[in-house]
């Protein structure tokens, strides 16, 4: 079992300098950690708080170097009482957001006291403590992981309630719905009737569109928590190498990094795809350039394999960028309608800087749909234009996708599709008059399956895995 009675501290922001860190506290030993090292601008300010207030004074460290201790102006956001984010004493240190000064805060912390919290310590006491369900537990997860500005809109509204609500009331129904139920067969010889089989019916065919517009809330791709997948398209030498190196070398996660992807004036140089994470102010992606499509007659087993490579990128694609060489669309107006990508998002006209005279609306005048941009990877012409259909493009992907972070779909489909073959078998005893005792078990197996969803049934190993993919200090 989890020990709660400990007191815990971790250090809550992201790695890295700051103006401001924040050093996390909780447990009922908070107040005697903090007389330690914390000295207030009023004297037993501490001690006496009966009530959340925010507390200026000095924070004495131990630097690593010198004997003596230095004082630190910090600011003190004090819980004193069951009203904190664990139901348990808390306090935050805000200080200046010097690493070496939060290790050396923390360590004060642990030597009156304390102990470094683990992994998502601070959120498995608060569903301990009844503070949160399973669900807000993974939304706080899902709003750290956030990679676009949707993903984070569906952790907090996860995170206020917006999934465990429904769940909770449907679970409190049923259990009232099994309550009557069991009240009827315990009666069964005085023929009392507590609910009659028509009501049961209503009741669970309220329940089963509860639980189906849930599941349909989780539906998403499998990958969800992965980020959205831009694909480079087309025919050998058409320029997506080259500008896959231009865009994630301007625009990627290691901008002005060596270029990853090799480009050649031979046909056919990329036979795997090749990938690098591009990032906006509120979006990210991972673009994949795959091999060109070298037509089928006379494939060799590796361009064979390239092909089933590139068509299987292409599948699971949330954006597809069909590239064509402008040279190849003067030439061929045709081009344009390449039949083996029907279904590209936008079409990229690259190579533009090997058009001498040419200009942009000559080239959109050849049939392209809408929207098509044309582009170069040598001198930048178009570049951000991609950009910003990347950008739309994804953003738009992402606002399809599901209502639930992903680490709660994943957990709770099976429960989920209990419940609802439960309810349906439930649905179908009552109306063919089966026992009231079989219905009763189906009702407990929802129940079960429920509890599971939210947490009010779980197992240490349940627990485990997911605070193990929390960071310390939250």
């Amino acid at each position: 079992m989890y020990q709660t009675e400990d007191t815990i501290a971790a250090i809550g922001t992201a790695m890295g300098g700051a103006a401001r860190g924040m050093v996390r506290l909780s447990g009922p030993r908070m107040a005697a950690c903090l007389a330690g090292c914390f000295q207030s601008d009023r004297p037993r300010q501490v001690e006496m708080a009966r009530c959340p207030q925010m507390i200026s004074g000095t924070l004495s460290v131990a630097c690593h170097d010198r004997e003596d201790t230095v004082a630190i102006p910090c600011e003190l956001f004090l819980w004193p009482g069951k009203r904190s984010y664990t139901r348990q004493p808390a306090a935050e240190l805000h200080l200046p957001g010097s690493p070496p000064l939060l290790e050396m805060a923390l360590d004060g912390l642990c030597a009156h006291g304390a102990r470094v919290a683990e992994p998502g310590e601070f959120t498995l006491r608060a569903f301990l403590a009844g503070r949160i369900d399973l669900t807000r537990a993974e939304a706080v997860l899902g709003v750290i992981d956030a990679g676009s500005s949707r993903q984070l809109d569906v952790a907090l509204e996860q995170m206020a309630g917006g999934l465990s609500g429904p769940l909770l009331k449907l679970r409190e129904d049923l259990l009232q719905l099994l309550a009557q139920v069991e009240a009827g067969l315990d009666f069964v010889a005085e023929e009392i009737e507590f609910i009659s089989r028509p009501q049961i019916l209503d009741q669970l065919a309220r329940g089963q569109k509860i639980v189906a517009a849930i599941q349909l809330q989780m539906v998403s791709r499998a990958d969800q928590a992965t980020l959205p997948r831009v694909v480079l398209l087309g025919k050998p030498n058409a320029g997506k190498s080259s500008l896959f190196n231009a865009l994630s070398r301007q625009y990627g996660s290691g901008r002005g990094v060596p270029s990853s992807a090799l480009v050649s004036g031979q046909p056919g140089t990329t036979r795997d795809y090749v990938t690098a994470r591009l990032e906006g102010a509120n979006w990210a992606c991972e673009l994949i350039d795959t091999a060109g499509d070298e037509p089928q007659t006379g494939r060799s087993a590796l361009g064979q394999a390239a092909h089933t490579s590139a068509h299987e990128q292409y599948r699971r694609a949330d954006v597809r960028l069909l590239c064509i060489a402008a040279a190849d669309l003067l030439a061929n107006p045709a081009a344009g309608k390449v039949a083996d990508w029907p279904s590209s998002d936008r079409i990229l006209v690259t190579q533009s800087d090997r058009i001498s005279g040419e200009s942009p609306c000559r080239l959109l005048s050849n049939g392209l749909p809408a929207g098509a941009i044309v582009c170069s990877s040598q001198t930048g012409e178009g570049l951000q234009e991609v950009l910003a259909a990347i950008e739309g493009l994804v953003l738009g992907a992402v606002d399809a996708g599901p209502q639930a972070v992903a680490a709660t779909a994943t957990r709770c489909a099976s429960s989920l599709r209990r419940t609802a073959h439960s309810l349906a078998r439930a649905q179908r005893l009552t109306a063919k008059d089966g026992g009231m005792e079989l219905i009763a078990t189906e009702l407990r197996i929802a129940l079960d399956a429920l509890g599971k969803v939210v947490g009010a049934i779980y197992t240490d190993d349940i627990l485990d895995r997911i605070f193990a993919q929390f960071c310390i200090g939250k």
